[in-house]
């Protein structure tokens, strides 16, 4: 099945966890995937809600041999359709899993904390246990100065949880890409304490 019609059947059926009915363009995977310099150190980003693989594979584009990378999906369907696209080999693991068992998972790796969290999960329809557990786990692996990147659709209103529970978080960036199905904004947040 074609990657857009196993996103189109996921996402009719599984809304609350999909969060749209089309995977996330290129344009917001440009904007939202991690600037690696030649001359940075070794890089660890994560990715919340990898779907099919359109944010990931941008992602994995810009990796060198010297950074990490760690995926995770809620949704089995979606996740199989990255992998077969994106082989979890090396420094690349993409692992089926709730976004809030992220410290645990990366633990079995020896990681601790992270460079940078990229997020595509749609927390404006998410219940609000879930959006505050996953936004306290973000603060937990992420490292003072690292950033976070999540986008939010332009038609949906601001969650007011994401300031109150990344209190110790500055926005440094949004950008809204309008060739995306809904349009949406990438907010990029840095961790300040």
């Amino acid at each position: 099945m074609l990657k857009e019609n196993v996103f189109l059947k996921e996402g009719l059926s599984n809304f609350r966890t999909v969060g749209s009915i089309c995977s996330t363009s290129q344009f917001v995977a440009k904007a939202i995937a991690p600037i690696i310099k030649s001359n940075d150190p070794p890089k660890i980003i994560v990715e919340l809600g990898v779907g099919t693989g359109n944010v990931t594979k941008e992602i994995v584009k810009r990796l060198r041999p010297i950074d990490y990378f760690f995926g995770v999906d809620s949704n089995r369907n979606l996740l199989e359709v990255c992998l077969n696209n994106i082989c979890s080999v090396g420094n690349i693991n993409l692992e089926h899993s709730n976004a809030q068992n992220i410290p645990g998972l990366l633990l079995r790796y020896g990681i601790k904390e992270v460079d940078e969290v990229v997020c595509t999960i749609p927390f404006r329809i998410l219940p609000k246990e879930d959006v505050e557990e996953i936004l306290i786990q973000v603060n937990n692996i992420l490292k003072v100065g690292g950033y976070f990147k999540f986008i939010r659709y332009t038609f949906a209103p601001e969650n007011k949880m994401i300031k109150k529970v990344l209190s110790n978080f500055k926005v440094v960036g949004k950008e809204t890409i309008v060739r995306n199905i809904p349009p949406a904004e990438v907010v990029k947040m840095t961790k300040m304490i």
